[in-house]
């Protein structure tokens, strides 16, 4: 969404939302969407049906201060299916809204289920799963009665008039894509014998294989195996059975319980691609002994025993833990370009680093991504010079008979987050 703040939208709601709605909202919604999209669809929801509003009055209402953000927070409206986007060019723009699925229906959605788990732990998904608000009945006797007992359904339309009003199948379900699924490609490898080609062609049979397959990141190869597994295990082609074989095949193949979602932009209040990335680079250098890195860095070659003594040196001396040691070897080793210095060189960027209160691999990353650098010469930015660490001088002293050394570039920063993930 391209808009300005002074551009102009209205709403459409045909949904009053219910208290089991808000409910839903809060406890299965908001950990996938973070508290802004949040926010935003519980203002929007208050909006009057018809009438213009500029984008500037949800940046107020809301204390945003850029439109890309607030972009942002539509774009996972629009993701989770409650917020349709439309656009005319005298019009502005008209945004739908939906009401969220229930409990029950959040639950049966494989996306929407795993997301929810990834975000908040498989102790408080699995009390989430089994919570009931239902008073204690033991000792009564049910005189409750079915629906076909009290009504008859005469045709379809009555149906989906049903179902709309029960929100046994929501419409306005979340839309998966995955253009890296083939799915025609998918349909042909089964016999025509083995399954009737129509259920290939049902709506709803194509987005319920697109959606799974995108959940368990399997090709079209590994789909079939799942449907196969299905229908000779479960006799059935049941979603949930689908969806609980395509998980088993997945934890098989990738040796782990559940797959991770994350937003594709950097986002402040959910996890994203940036954030993953961050954490397999803390978990590589957290699980390598920096001996064991320096060999990696060397072409396999073992550590001399110099090298081995300015590691055992540092970790006790600047007590600083493995994986920070690990993160200075890395930034000196593409630095350098695969030569390093004396122990002196390292301990100078210990110092720095401890003065600047850094204490984790964390803390560290987030150092060098807001642009601080390990020892390097004096750089112009304006008319104003940068400061330098105070153990600059000495260092500048021991090298004025050596070349020069080129400056780290951001681009080299984000390289060795790249180098460490390759090793």
């Amino acid at each position: 969404m391209k808009a300005s703040v002074h551009d102009f939208f209205k709403i459409h709601c045909r949904y009053c939302l219910n208290g089991e709605d808000y409910a839903s909202l809060a406890q299965m919604y908001l950990p996938i969407m973070g508290i802004d999209s949040y926010a935003l669809y519980t203002v929007l929801i208050s909006f009057r049906e018809n009438e213009k509003y500029t984008f500037k009055k949800l940046l107020d209402i809301l204390s945003i201060t850029s439109m890309n953000l607030l972009s942002q927070s539509f774009s996972k409206l629009e993701a989770l299916a409650l917020v349709k986007t439309f656009h005319h060019e005298q019009k502005g723009y008209l945004f739908q809204l939906y009401p969220p699925l229930s409990r029950d229906a959040f639950l049966e959605n494989s996306i929407l289920s795993s997301f929810l788990n990834s975000q908040i732990g498989d102790v408080e998904f699995k009390r989430i799963q089994t919570e009931r608000d239902y008073t204690n009945v033991r000792g009564y006797e049910n005189l409750t009665k079915s629906f076909d007992e009290v009504f008859n359904v005469k045709n379809d339309a009555l149906e989906n008039i049903f179902s709309r009003i029960f929100k046994i199948k929501n419409s306005n379900q979340v839309k998966i894509k995955n253009p890296d699924f083939d799915y025609i490609f998918f349909k042909m490898n089964f016999d025509s014998s083995f399954l009737d080609p129509k259920i290939f062609e049902d709506e709803e049979f194509t987005q319920q294989i697109l959606t799974i397959s995108y959940n368990y990141q399997l090709n079209e190869e590994e789909m079939k195996e799942v449907i196969l597994q299905t229908i000779t295990l479960d006799k059935d082609l049941k979603y949930a059975d689908i969806s609980k074989n395509a998980r088993i095949f997945y934890q098989k193949k990738n040796k782990i319980t559940k797959p991770r979602f994350v937003s594709k932009e950097a986002d402040a209040f959910i996890n994203s691609e940036t954030d993953d990335d961050t954490l397999m680079f803390i978990q590589q250098i957290e699980n390598r002994e920096p001996a064991d890195l320096l060999q990696g860095l060397n072409g396999g070659i073992k550590p001399s025993v110099s090298e081995l003594k300015m590691i055992e040196d540092l970790l006790n001396n600047t007590k600083f833990p493995p994986s920070v040691i690990n993160i200075m070897i890395l930034l000196v080793n593409n630095e350098k370009e695969g030569v390093l210095p004396g122990y002196n060189y390292f301990e100078k960027i210990a110092n720095t680093w401890a003065r600047a209160g850094l204490k984790t691999p964390l803390d560290v990353i987030n150092y060098i991504s807001r642009g601080q650098k390990s020892p390097q010469k004096t750089y112009v930015r304006g008319k104003k010079q940068a400061s330098l660490p105070d153990w600059y001088d000495n260092y500048e002293k021991q090298l004025e008979n050596q070349p020069q050394e080129k400056e780290l570039s951001q681009d080299e920063i984000a390289k060795i987050l790249e180098d460490a993930k390759k090793l």
